[in-house]
């Protein structure tokens, strides 16, 4: 289980932009070779009404030197705008020799 809150100002040549994020997540092993986890975050722009999330479901199975991962994420408000909503999935497998 973990959190994580992070206070982010830029400056720019159009003046300074500060982001607050805030995301959390939990990860649970199912046994030596099998792990779930889900990750929650969301980011506030200052001056704009839109806040942008990010969600994601992910599953590793592991067994020797492979391992194959799924994550299932979802996006809310992309680019701080109302309605940039994606969704994609991403699978991976790794192998160690």
């Amino acid at each position: 289980v973990g959190y994580q809150w992070t206070e982010v100002e830029l400056g720019t040549s159009s003046g300074a932009q500060k982001y607050t994020n805030d995301g959390w997540g939990v990860t649970f092993n199912v046994n030596d070779d099998l792990s779930i986890g889900y990750n929650h975050i969301e980011s506030d722009k200052q001056g704009d009404s839109d806040t942008a999330e990010a969600d994601s479901l992910q599953l590793a199975y592991t067994m020797g030197g492979a391992s194959i991962r799924i994550a299932e994420v979802n996006t809310d408000n992309g680019s701080y705008t109302a309605g940039n909503n994606n969704d994609a999935t991403v699978i991976s497998l790794g192998l160690a020799f």
